[in-house]
């Protein structure tokens, strides 16, 4: 039964003529068509060739009916708009309009990134997207740059991929698939049995608006929940401002109860004092109204965010010589929500000492006193005692030293010496399966913090693992996944292994590039040797 449709492929006695494959997806395909009778370009999606042939074929198809309902019952100027559910032979597909504007991961990427405004601009319509479909009862779970289509016309976001969305009640524990998307969603995502909620979609939403404003995918839940702390937004892109880097870190609080309970309530952290309107029934209009100046006449019913208390003094100890201080209030003066001043960047000059600085955005709330704490660019991540540990004996203080001076090459050359040495191997030059599963944990965790410390997150052995778990990486040898790993990290180029000086030794290498143990010819079958003792050890 398993087929794919052609260009020229005719569906639906002929009513739909395959144009080109927009695209494809785990479960998914999505072709370009032309309505032979009106003329107009649509898109149809239906399952793939791939899950055609799996044996629970009738399951996913089920899923996809589901889905494709789900979409058709929906009405909003920011959700992919659904014509028509049909059945072509067994196989049943959606028409859906077709969008011009490509995907915004793709776009960001091609103009290297998207100004504050531009990005908040795309984020209050997909939260608005959002919102709507909250009211229905159902969870998006899968919001991320890759699935917000632009209408080019009009250069506006919309909520495509369904796919994953499930009916919640909220705070109610379902069971769910775990699904997810590395880097986008949140800790209760990797449960199956968890209670859910429109702060679920929050976190995605805030990771989705961190992507666009760095370039960078968020360490994913799973393993900031290991203890590697989530570096802020505003130490990636420095010209972003205090509400927006805390707004993207309070929407991205490790558990739930701490993050806003609803995307109403994150966008007020954006908006401030203005008032968010998402009307009930929304209609497709050149503007769709959003955002309600507060001089208009007050709308049928309106939805008032709270503001982001103003960001205070801190208060002056009597240990500390100089005072922190910090931004004034951010205030707004008519309706100017995407205004260049409000997206001010707010230094905080010459910061006292880190054990006597004050935590930024102190409030007598609760809510604000449970918030996650910005550290400064120098303590991101936290620092390594001391005395650097090891379980035989190893100085690591020269590893060090090459790695605060951002001497990847040296310091590259030197871990795979330094691991040698800590398994009596400098002779050989490599090291077995059997070896590699005796190596000390806590020279491995050492090695592995030093470089994630000084690269700020991008490098380390902990960040090859996560790749390697998130490409299906198991214990035991997989020569695709590793290759796909190789591919990701930026160690093979065209089914090519590189040689390890023909590596990236720079932070604009891929995430996870070094320390290349991997492919140093150090071990045997490289990733799958390391990242085999790597799951032994907490990372």
């Amino acid at each position: 039964m398993s087929s794919y449709w052609k260009v020229g492929h005719s569906i639906q006695r002929g009513r739909f003529l395959i144009d080109k494959v927009l695209g494809a997806g785990g479960a998914g395909i999505t072709y370009r068509a032309k309505d032979t009778k009106s003329g107009a370009i649509v898109a149809i999606k239906t399952l793939n060739a791939n899950i055609q042939a799996q044996p629970d074929f009738t399951k996913h198809q089920e899923r996809f009916i589901q889905e494709a309902f789900r979409l058709a019952k929906c009405n909003h100027p920011h959700v992919i708009q659904v014509n028509d559910v049909c059945q072509e032979g067994e196989l049943w597909c959606m028409v859906m309009e077709y969008i011009d504007g490509g995907n915004l991961e793709a776009f960001v990427k091609h103009k290297g990134g998207f100004s504050e405004a531009e990005a908040i601009k795309y984020i209050f319509q997909v939260g608005s997207a959002l919102t709507y479909i909250h009211e229905q009862g159902i969870l998006h779970r899968d919001v991320k740059p890759a699935n917000i289509m632009r209408r080019l016309e009009k250069n506006e976001a919309v909520l495509i991929d369904f796919g994953l969305a499930r009916d919640f009640i909220e705070d109610k524990t379902q069971i769910h698939t775990n699904s997810r998307t590395e880097g986008f969603a949140p800790l209760e995502q990797y449960l199956r049995n968890a209670k859910r909620g429109a702060y679920t979609d929050v976190y995605a939403l805030a990771a989705t608006l961190y992507y666009l404003l760095t370039l960078q995918i968020p360490f994913p839940a799973q393993f900031r929940n290991q203890g590697i702390n989530l570096i802020p937004p505003q130490q990636q892109n420095n010209s972003l401002s205090d509400r927006t880097n805390y707004a993207i870190l309070k929407g991205m609080e490790l558990e739930s109860e701490n993050r806003p309970q609803s995307i109403a309530e994150w966008l007020g952290l954006l908006s401030g004092d203005l008032e968010i309107v998402f009307p009930e029934t929304p209609t497709i209009v050149e503007k769709p109204p959003l955002i309600t100046p507060p001089q208009s006449a007050p709308p049928s019913n309106p939805l008032s965010l709270p503001p982001l208390p103003p960001l205070p003094t801190p208060r002056k100890k009597k240990r500390v010589r100089r005072t922190v201080k910090a931004s004034p209030p951010l205030t707004h003066t008519g309706y100017e929500p995407l205004s260049p001043e409000r997206f001010t960047h707010h230094s905080i000059p010459n910061p006292a000492p880190i054990e006597n600085r004050e935590t930024p955005f102190t409030s007598s709330t609760e809510e604000i006193q449970a918030q996650t704490e910005i550290t400064s660019a120098e303590t991101a991540i936290e620092p390594e005692p001391p005395k650097l540990p090891s379980a035989v004996g190893i100085d690591y203080t020269p590893l060090e030293e090459l790695l605060q001076s951002g001497n990847w090459h040296e310091a590259n050359k030197l871990s795979n010496k330094l691991i040698l040495k800590a398994v009596n191997k400098e002779d050989s030059g490599w090291i077995d399966r059997s070896t590699m599963g005796n190596f000390p944990c806590q020279d491995l965790q050492t090695i592995d913090k030093l470089w994630v410390k000084y690269s700020k997150g991008r490098f380390g052995i902990s960040v090859q693992k996560r790749v390697y778990q998130s490409l299906g990486g198991k214990r035991q040898y997989d020569k695709r996944i590793w290759g796909a790993v190789g591919d990701r990290l930026g160690w093979r180029v065209n089914g090519a292994w590189l040689f390890e000086d023909d590596l990236k030794f720079d932070l604009t290498a891929p995430q996870g590039h070094l320390p290349s143990v991997a492919v140093s010819g150090l071990l045997e079958r490289g990733i799958y040797t390391l990242m085999s003792r790597g799951m032994d050890c907490t990372l």
